[in-house]
């Protein structure tokens, strides 16, 4: 009974990690000789979201959007740089970009709407903003 909950566990967290992940066997992580859900630089961005998530709590500011903008041009530069020397690279360093992309990601999305939010105003939704 306990396998065949398990194993329709793991195979739908397969199958979820699937939509936005590619799951390479080699460029995933395992445990006890499965393969998980992500591979190790998706799971970076997970991590990354939720460092990002706590330190957000901790220190109740958000990190500077130009420090930002600079870990997050980490992974696409790594990327770029296996592409053009055909080269793998490594997992470790696939979760260290993954980890900073999740990071400053997750912070320009809340510059992105701090941004919005002081353009349009504290308008109240359906509220008539013709002059009466």
């Amino acid at each position: 009974m306990f396998e065949t909950v398990a194993d329709s566990f793991y195979r739908a967290s397969m199958w979820a990690g699937h939509l936005v992940c590619h799951q390479m066997p080699e460029r995933s992580p395992h445990l006890f000789g499965a393969q998980l859900p992500l591979c190790w630089r998706c799971a970076g961005i997970v991590c990354g979201a939720l460092a990002f998530v706590v330190w957000l709590f901790k220190t109740r500011r958000l990190p500077a959007a130009w420090l930002s903008v600079a870990l997050a041009l980490v992974m696409p530069l790594d990327v770029l740089q296996a592409v053009l020397t055909h080269g793998e690279g490594d997992n470790a360093r696939r979760l260290l970009t993954g980890a900073l992309w999740g990071f400053s990601a997750a912070s320009l999305a809340l510059h992105l709407f701090a941004f919005i939010h002081s353009r349009t105003g504290s308008r109240t939704p359906g509220a008539s903003h013709e002059a009466t």
